[in-house]
């Protein structure tokens, strides 16, 4: 059988799931009628390898799924390879260095692509239009995936987009406005995910699950009525009492709601809301302990040297382990150093706050070495008080340590690299 596309995902990407990208892109293509077949490249790890399974295939357009900037370079390895290659996904920028590339959302633009429309927004370095109607969109198809490698996870998106725009993010640059899959459809395709994986548990790639509190709502209420039982688990915002009640919280765990993460990023109020995360040290406590007396499990990610952060700022961040330490066993702690990323708000608005970009800038507050020390502290407060942290925090430990001063020039830029695959 000729495929009219092959898609291939390519490493560096978390391995305990699928690479998502392209099993949405099956699930919209197939139904408009176009043949596609997926390799999970995430898994095979080494280019040559990645090759030698695309070439068991006959197909007219070879698809090459990049997640991340960092997965460029062996992108464009595989790539090479061939002339029939067309190139997606959020790592595909507008000034992409080959012909035959997606920017945005790639639904629409790559069936036109297909359909030989190379006019369509986002097509070779033209503008990306986002999808208006996202409940139209099915749900991924990772039918291709499963067998060939075991996973007791797989992805699901209810939004694109996000409500809020914090300065160190580039969300709002790739999505400019936030849509949502009405609630009841998405608990829908989820138990159908399910019965397609046979697979329980389902994550979110979603910025935030509750960005929406009505379609919020209305998916926890489905999801605990449909007799099929699954968990999940999601990215959420802290919000305030009035806005997310106990009758929320009851219903997220009825829901088989199975974990969420939630950016705390400093104890700071000030730190925080120069952030753009306008939410109170009083709604962290409402929202901590809710969902940790609910015994559902709970990461909280923090950003050590925020360019506004001082000494005082940071012993905020330190005393949070204190205050929660009753919830300790329930609550994971993944810190990060501040990278400050070209075209994030805080680039664009505060560009006097910070010297250079990625882990090398420096102001009056801050430097690599202050920040590091303030990183290292996270860890050893929070392991005191008794929290635990998932592998792939611990080994930022390594990576920051293995470069300093190692490396000369742009050392750190390699150690972001790095830290995002792991």
């Amino acid at each position: 059988m000729k495929y009219d596309i092959l898609i291939t995902s390519v490493p560096h990407m978390d391995k305990d799931k699928p690479a998502p990208g392209p099993a949405f892109i099956k699930a919209y293509l197939e139904r408009e009628g176009f043949s596609v077949m997926v390799i999970d490249g995430n898994r095979i790890e080494e280019p040559a390898s990645i090759i030698e399974e695309i070439d068991k295939y006959d197909f007219k357009w070879l698809g090459i799924s990049v997640f991340s900037y960092e997965q460029e370079k062996i992108a464009l390895t595989i790539g090479n390879m061939y002339d029939n290659v067309v190139y997606g996904g959020p790592g595909v920028h507008l000034n992409w260095q080959t012909e035959n590339y997606i920017v945005g959302e790639g639904e629409y633009a790559l069936l036109e692509f297909l359909k030989g429309n190379l006019n369509y927004p986002g097509i070779n370095g033209s503008p990306p239009e986002q999808i208006k109607d996202v409940d139209s969109l099915p749900a991924p198809d990772y039918t291709d995936c499963l067998g060939k490698f075991d996973y007791d996870t797989v992805v699901i998106s209810g939004s694109r987009g996000c409500v809020r725009n914090c300065t160190f993010c580039d969300v709002a640059s790739i999505w400019p406005n936030f849509r949502f899959i009405e609630g009841t459809k998405l608990a829908d395709n989820m138990i159908d995910l399910y019965k397609q994986t046979n697979i329980d548990h389902i994550q979110f790639s979603d910025s935030l699950v509750n960005g929406s509190m009505k379609q919020f709502r209305s998916m926890v209420k489905r999801l605990a009525e449909r007799p099929e039982k699954i968990t999940w688990s999601g990215q959420f915002i802290v919000r305030n009492e009035k806005a997310f009640t106990e009758e929320d919280f009851n219903n997220l765990l009825m829901s088989g709601c199975g974990g969420l993460t939630v950016g705390i990023e400093s104890g700071s109020e000030s730190v925080r809301y120069h952030m753009k995360k306008k939410f109170s040290n009083n709604d962290i406590d409402y929202y901590v302990k809710n969902i940790a007396e609910r015994g559902i499990p709970l990461k909280l990610l923090l950003i050590v040297g925020y360019p506004t952060e001082t000494e005082k700022d940071f012993q905020e961040t330190l005393s949070l382990f204190a205050r929660y330490k009753n919830y300790a066993e329930n609550i994971k702690i993944s810190p990060h150093m501040m990278f400050i990323e070209k075209n994030t708000p805080i680039d664009l608005l505060h560009r006097e706050l910070f010297s250079d970009y990625g882990f090398e800038w420096e102001n009056e507050l801050s430097n690599f070495d202050i920040r590091y020390e303030r990183f290292l502290k996270v860890f050893d407060e929070a392991k005191k008080q008794g929290y635990s942290f998932k592998k792939h925090a611990l080994d930022k430990i390594k990576i920051f340590d293995k470069h300093i001063n190692k490396v000369p020039g742009n050392a750190f830029n390699s150690i972001a690299i790095e830290a995002s695959a792991l």
